[in-house]
């Protein structure tokens, strides 16, 4: 049931009212009948601030009513606490980490790289590395251990790209990613993620060696998509699949990191193994009525985020795909050429949009 909050001028109209009709002898005798609506008299002044007071208390119970419910509670409220009292602590934002590939072709000697070495991209952001390395005289692929000197998604990079040493190293020629990419940077988890994960901790409650346990462990330490497979590495096994936001595969770190975690609070004689999960490109082939350049970016929005919306291991439907590209705005018709046939996902791959080839208007 909703709360009806009346308006201050209601709530004033309702003072006056219960002043109608009463009276009172003065000192001198005579006989005041009281009436709140009369401008500029005491009873008036005395009815405008009933009327805000009152009014400011409905507010202030309606929000402590919001404020006792997860699905409501805000951020500055009470969700930190509902969040509290259901162990769900809402995971902060991460350094992104991975290798760096260092050239030394044209140098003679070996070179070292110190520890804290900076790299940037253009400036902004930087990423160092992580402990001293010495690259091999004329070595083209000597691979070093970086982070991102800040934490959040930003600093995430793809393989290969290109990096720029801030102070020169005397013998590196150039700096690139190397072909894992840098990953694990996330920026601290959105509220609405956050309450979604305290909201199934409620209703989903898991058992000891449940897949729903190991799913909570693996999203309390940062995984975004998880998938538990039984049996993974013979009886008595269990595979906990993970990537993190984006989708973005985990480095090895980050495996290591959350490996950990479900090793301090899985049952003691669990056998489970945490593992990366595969990213699988899809690549499409789409006709659609009209062609613009508005409408292409609308549909490759809808399709993204139709295989966001797909489970690890889970099917992708062509009419879902379809069903999708139909919520386009001022779409008339499309086509799809490429996929055909619905597929099903192996148990550690998630799907993400590759490339789209556009085809011929219908």
């Amino acid at each position: 049931m909703t709360l009806a909050i009346p308006t201050p001028t209601e709530l004033a109209e309702r003072f006056c009212t219960y002043l109608d009709g009463r009276s009172f002898t003065a000192d001198d005798g005579s006989v005041v009948t009281l009436d709140g609506r009369a401008a500029n008299t005491f009873e008036n002044v005395l009815a405008a601030v009933h009327a805000m007071g009152l009014y400011e208390l409905y507010l202030t119970v309606r929000q402590l009513a919001r404020e006792m419910f997860i699905q409501t509670a805000t951020l500055d409220g009470l969700l930190p606490m509902h969040a509290d009292t259901w162990g769900v602590k809402r995971n902060g934002a991460t350094q992104a980490s991975g290798y760096a590939v260092f050239n030394a072709a044209t140098s003679t000697a070996d070179v070292v790289v110190p520890a804290g070495t900076q790299l940037t991209t253009d400036g902004s952001a930087t990423w160092s590395t992580i402990a001293a390395a010495t690259v091999p005289a004329g070595s083209t692929s000597t691979s070093i251990a970086v982070m991102a000197a800040a934490s959040g998604a930003a600093g995430n990079l793809a393989a290969n790209t290109k990096l720029t040493l801030v102070s020169t190293v005397a013998g590196i020629s150039s700096v690139s990613v190397d072909v894992s990419g840098i990953a694990g940077g996330a920026d601290i988890e959105d509220v609405e993620a956050w309450r979604s994960r305290i909201l199934l901790r409620v209703r989903k409650r898991s058992a000891t060696g449940t897949r729903a346990q190991y799913e909570e462990l693996a999203t309390d330490s940062g995984a975004a998509y998880v998938n538990v497979v039984g049996g993974w590495l013979g009886n008595n096994t269990a595979g906990i699949i993970v990537l993190m936001s984006g989708p973005t595969v985990p480095t090895a770190g980050k495996i290591a990191a959350i490996q950990a975690y479900v090793d301090a609070n899985r049952p003691v004689r669990a056998n489970v193994t945490v593992v990366p999960g595969v990213i699988v490109p899809q690549n499409l082939t789409i006709s659609l009525n009209p062609d613009t350049q508005s409408a292409r970016t609308l549909v490759q929005a809808a399709v993204t985020s139709y295989y966001a919306s797909v489970e690890m291991g889970g099917w992708l439907y062509v009419s879902a795909l379809s069903d999708a590209i139909s919520t386009v705005a001022g779409e008339t018709s499309h086509f799809i050429s490429a996929p055909t046939q619905d597929t099903q996902l192996a148990a550690n791959q998630v799907a993400a949009l590759g490339t789209i080839t556009w085809g011929n208007v219908v």
